[in-house]
C-alpha cells in the first residue's frame, strides 16, 4: 500500500490534518495505535461507555480559541456553559476550609454537550472508508528512495505502509520513545524531541457521578481548590446545563499522587471522602466514578512525563531540517504549536500547516 502522505495519530490533530489533505486530493491513511480515536481527548458515560458523555480529557474551549469554535460549527454540535454560579470550596494544606468565597474561576469557560469526542466523532465520520486504521503500532519508518516506509503491528500481525511523507501526530517524547527511526536520528535530535514536555502527561482526573448537583443545592458552584488532595482543583463535570440527570463533578489528582504504579484504589477512595468533606456529608455516594491515570498510558506518557510541570512550557514548531528525513517527516501534534501548544486550539494550529 502506498500513500501520499500517512498520518500517525487519531488525535485532534491527525484527524484535522487528514481533513485538510483530503480536501486538496491527496491519498491519506491515519493509524493509530489505540483501538478508538482522540487521543488525549477522552469522553465516556457513566456506564464506562466511549464516545458521549463525561471529559477524561480536555473538557474546555475558551471564546478566544477561534479554531475550535469554528469547527464546533462547521459539525453541528451544541455548546453549554461552564457552570459557575455559586460559592467556591478552598481547602487549606491541614484540611481547614473555607466555603464563603465569592470566586468564579472557570466561568468563561465552554463545553461540548455530551463531551468533547464528539469532535473527534465528527472529524472521523466524514472519513472515506478505509482511511482510518485502529489498532496500528507503528515501530519503525525508514527513508527509502521514493519516500518513506512504515512498518509495525495491526493487533498482533505485522504490517508494512508506504508514503511520500509521513506525519507524526503525535507528542514529540513519545515519537523519540517509541519509534524507531532507519537511518537513525542523531543524538542531538533526539534529546531535542525528549525534552518537549507533554501536556497533562502525567496527570489523573477522576469524575464521580451523583444523582442530583447537591452542591448547587447547598449555593456552590462546584468549584474547589485544594492544598491537600489528592484533588487539587474540581469542577461541575454536569452533562447537561441544568444537571436534571447525571450531575458531577470532576477533579484533577495533586501533582506526585497519581502517576505510575500508584494505589488507584486507594486514591478514589481518598478522592471520593475529600469531595463529601468539601461540599458536605449530604453530597452522599456517588452513583458512578470514571478515572484515568494517563501517567499509564504508554501512547501518552512516557518515563520522562512527570505531573509537577512548574507552568505551562513554551512550544514551538519543530521540523526535520536534515537529509534524509527533510521534506519526508513531520511532526503535527500540539506540543508542536507555537500559540497555543499543548490545547485543543494547538491541535489545530499545528494541522494547518497541512
Amino acid at each position: 500500500m502506498r500513500f501520499d502522505s500517512v498520518i500517525v495519530g487519531a488525535g485532534l490533530s491527525g484527524l484535522a490534518v487528514a481533513r485538510n489533505l483530503l480536501a486538496k486530493g491527496e491519498s491519506v491513511a491515519i493509524l493509530e495505535a489505540r483501538d478508538r480515536i482522540g487521543g488525549r481527548i477522552l469522553s465516556r458515560s457513566a456506564d464506562l461507555k466511549e464516545g458521549t458523555g463525561y471529559d477524561l480529557g480536555p473538557a474546555w474551549i475558551w471564546p478566544h480559541n477561534t479554531r475550535m469554535l469554528r469547527l464546533i460549527r462547521e459539525l453541528g454540535l451544541p455548546l453549554m456553559r461552564q457552570h459557575a454560579a455559586g460559592k467556591l470550596v478552598f481547602q487549606d494544606q491541614n484540611g481547614s476550609i473555607r466555603r464563603d468565597l465569592d470566586f468564579a474561576t472557570m466561568g468563561e469557560a465552554l463545553r461540548v454537550e455530551g463531551g468533547l469526542a464528539r469532535v473527534a466523532d465528527g472529524l472521523a465520520h466524514a472519513l472515506p472508508q478505509g482511511v482510518l486504521r485502529l489498532g496500528h503500532v507503528v515501530s519503525k519508518v525508514e527513508t527509502y528512495d521514493a519516500g518513506v516506509r512504515l512498518a509495525g503491528t495491526d493487533r498482533g500481525n505485522p504490517f508494512i505502509v508506504e508514503a511520500t511523507r509521513v506525519i507524526l501526530a503525535l507528542p514529540p517524547r513519545v515519537v523519540a520513545s517509541t519509534i524507531e527511526f532507519l537511518p537513525a536520528f542523531p543524538e542531538t535530535l533526539l534529546h531535542g524531541l525528549k525534552s518537549v514536555p507533554t501536556w497533562m502527561a502525567g496527570h489523573a482526573k477522576l469524575v464521580a457521578v451523583f444523582e442530583r448537583a447537591y452542591w448547587r443545592e447547598e449555593g456552590f458552584s462546584g468549584d474547589a481548590i485544594s492544598h491537600l488532595g489528592p484533588l487539587f482543583e474540581i469542577h461541575d463535570a454536569s452533562p447537561d446545563p441544568e444537571a436534571a440527570h447525571g450531575a458531577a463533578l470532576f477533579g484533577f489528582v495533586a501533582p506526585g499522587r497519581a502517576g505510575k504504579g500508584c494505589d488507584e484504589t486507594r486514591l478514589i477512595e481518598d478522592a471520593t471522602h475529600q469531595l463529601a468533606a468539601l461540599f458536605g456529608p449530604g453530597l452522599g455516594a456517588p452513583t458512578h466514578i470514571l478515572f484515568e491515570n494517563w501517567a499509564n498510558n504508554p501512547f501518552t506518557a512516557t518515563d520522562l512525563d512527570t505531573p509537577d510541570l512548574s507552568g505551562h512550557p513554551r512550544y514551538y514548531r519543530q521540523d526535520f531540517a536534515d537529509p534524509p528525513w527533510s521534506g519526508r517527516v513531520f511532526l503535527a501534534g500540539t506540543e508542536t504549536a507555537p500559540e497555543n501548544g499543548g490545547f485543543l486550539e494547538g491541535a489545530l494550529e499545528a494541522a494547518e500547516r497541512f
